[in-house]
């Protein structure tokens, strides 16, 4: 399918145009059929026939183009409805009446079309018979000339008059040949991420809320769980009607209805965005972008005035923050807006910025980066910001767009937003380090590193420090929170810090601490052994042998020494208590008291409870509940 919207001067003939290619009635409410003015979208389509190579056999069948319209309505008054139209489609036909000629919504549609780097498959001059061939021939010169300085120069000009029928089959066929050689550039929409622009949502009796749209990139299909944004809303498709007919999965790009379930429509409106549902993290909406904006030559742009920004089929009031300086009328530059209303929006998308006083277009442009750091403060942050921006609306190359990327945000970003802004995964620039799922710039990086290696260092060369003791020291040197677990990840991974059993050590400290926690373990299992079946309070024994807790842990964990309950025990002790019960009351499988194991242990009953709870849980020896007894597995 390949969709295509109008543009045009009110009453210029958009819809008749329509009708004539379609046989459709474009004008979906009553009010625009009794009025003869377009108010609101409208969509009609048409198969055109292809007609087959003609070194092909002549009995071969001739394929056909798929074309959908988007009828957009031509009166100033209802321009958001055109922005909200032509928003999302790519191709455009350009509608001039050769009566009246060139008119005042011609020159703003070509201006909008233009900010939005429109294509023109074709220019239209109707109303051919009405008019007279002078005065068509008149209007068609004038038309190249227009659209000439403009991205849309290159369309070719078809006169035709939509009552008589007259031109309409030439119509038809250029539409064929531009439609079937889009341009080189042309990118391929259906392996991006998904997004359908919604344009209407209602209620269909038996089957509930439905959504139509231009699925402006990736795929839909039957039974998909998605999220509308930015409403946060979940759901899944029912049902996929393309043309009015139903579809298993639709491919962008594509105009396609969506029923849903999970959602009411009551809750969709007009510039909602749909989205696969695992995407929300990456189509979160923001309330704010940074931009580089192109001013009309006949519209400054500042901090002043009251303006609209219209992006897809969205739209939100917004504050313009002119990184360097206000616009002057015919300038570009980059801008931070900020938006009344938040919006799901993508890096790339184009833009128009309307005066919301005045009701005219001022500019438009492009977003270059959808969640901006929002503390660029500060003149000379400002402008360092600023350069930022415009080399990443200038760079092509990935590994400087990443650079870029990561520099609009202090020379720290994480990687998901990058990816974000790319549309692909993150390029690893060479002179950014991974961080946990973050990009650092090597100046950022520096301070934090020489803050953790430092304390690592000044700590005793004998003792290890736990990952979090370094925390602190490096958020005081700037390191994010979230960023401090990757970091000591990282300064392990190059070699700054060692990690040993879980512990961080400075590499030079590294030998000497590993001696010395041998020497301590040796120590404190000694002393257990030397205490045999009554042992001290370990944390009294690991403090007055200098044994840090982790340590102990980690004996504990190798299997070293036996915690049973508070105490720790020896390995050997257990089996010798074993050995003792089996040979003392015990015996021959006969039942005893714990005092009876008390007793022969020759221990106190602060150490025999547990290890007579322990000997239980591991099955050494069964409980009734009043007596204890050796079992035959011990």
């Amino acid at each position: 399918m390949h969709v295509v919207a109008t543009a045009g001067h009110v009453d210029h003939g958009k819809s008749a145009l329509l009708r004539a290619l379609t046989t459709m009635e474009p004008d979906r409410w009553d009010e625009e059929r009794r009025r003869g003015l377009t108010i609101d979208l409208g969509f009609v389509w048409t198969d055109l026939p292809v007609e087959p190579p003609t070194d092909q056999p002549s009995e071969t069948t001739a394929d056909v183009l798929t074309v959908a319209f988007v009828d957009v309505p031509g009166h100033d008054g209802f321009l958001p409805n055109m922005l909200c139209g032509v928003g999302v489609v790519e191709d455009v036909l350009f509608v001039v009446a050769a009566d009246d000629g060139w008119s005042a919504q011609s020159e703003e549609h070509l201006e909008i079309l233009s900010l939005l780097d429109r294509r023109c498959v074709a220019a239209v001059v109707t109303k051919a018979s009405l008019a007279g061939p002078d005065r068509t021939a008149e209007v068609i010169e004038d038309v190249r000339q227009h659209l000439a300085p403009t991205s849309l120069g290159d369309a070719p000009v078809v006169a035709v008059d939509s009552l008589t029928g007259e031109g309409i089959d030439e119509l038809r066929t250029v539409l064929v040949d531009r439609l079937s050689d889009p341009p080189a550039e042309e990118q391929d929409h259906a392996a991006d991420a998904t997004r359908l622009w919604i344009d209407r949502a209602f209620t269909i009796r038996g089957a509930g809320t439905v959504v139509t749209g231009m699925l402006e990139a990736g795929t839909l299909r039957v039974a998909q769980e998605i999220a509308v944004v930015p409403r946060g809303h979940t759901g899944r498709i029912r049902g996929l009607q393309a043309l009015e007919q139903p579809i298993d999965r639709a491919t962008a790009p594509m105009r396609v209805a969506v029923n849903l379930t999970g959602i009411e429509h009551g809750d969709l409106n007009r510039g909602d965005v749909l989205v696969d549902r695992g995407q929300r993290s990456r189509d979160a909406p923001s309330d704010a972008l940074d931009v580089q904006l192109q001013a009309l030559p006949q519209a400054a742009i500042g901090r002043r005035g009251a303006w609209h920004l219209h992006v897809g089929t969205a739209v939100s009031e917004v504050q313009v923050l002119p990184l360097l300086e206000d616009l002057e009328p015919g300038t570009s530059g980059p801008v931070r807006l900020e938006l009344a209303t938040p919006l799901s929006v993508r890096a790339g998308d184009r833009f128009v910025l309307r005066d919301a006083g005045r009701h005219r277009t001022a500019g438009g442009g492009v977003v270059l980066d959808p969640a901006p750091d929002r503390r660029q403060r500060g003149t000379e942050r400002r402008l360092t910001h600023a350069l930022v921006l415009e080399e990443l609306a200038e760079a092509a190359d990935p590994h400087i767009r990443t650079r870029s990327l990561v520099d609009a945000h202090g020379g720290v970003r994480a990687r998901s937003q990058v990816t974000a802004v790319l549309g692909t995964e993150a390029v690893d620039a060479d002179h950014l380090t991974v961080i946990g799922d973050h990009l650092v710039r090597p100046d950022r990086l520096a301070p934090w590193t020489e803050a953790a290696v430092s304390h690592a260092a000044q700590a005793p060369a004998d003792r290890a420090l736990d990952p979090s003791d370094l925390f602190p020291v490096a958020r005081a040197a700037g390191c994010p929170p979230p960023l401090t677990t990757g970091l000591i990840d990282h300064l392990v991974g190059t070699g700054a810090l060692r990690r040993v059993a879980g512990r961080i050590v400075h590499p030079d400290h590294a030998e000497r601490y590993l001696v010395a926690r041998a020497a301590r373990r040796t120590r404190f299992v000694d002393a257990l052994r030397e205490a045999w079946l009554e042992p001290p309070d370990p944390t009294t024994l690991a403090e007055e042998l200098r044994v840090p807790s982790f340590e102990v842990q980690a004996m504990i964990d190798d299997g070293a020494v036996v915690a049973c309950g508070p105490l720790l025990f020896v390995p050997d002790a257990i089996d010798a208590a074993i050995a003792g019960l089996r040979a003392g009351p015990g015996q021959d499988g006969a039942a005893f008291s714990a005092s009876a194991a008390r007793q022969a242990w020759g221990t106190n009953r602060r150490c025999a409870m547990p290890l007579l709870d322990h000997l239980r849980a591991i099955g050494a020896t069964s409980f009734d509940g009043d007596h204890h007894t050796v079992t035959s597995t011990s």
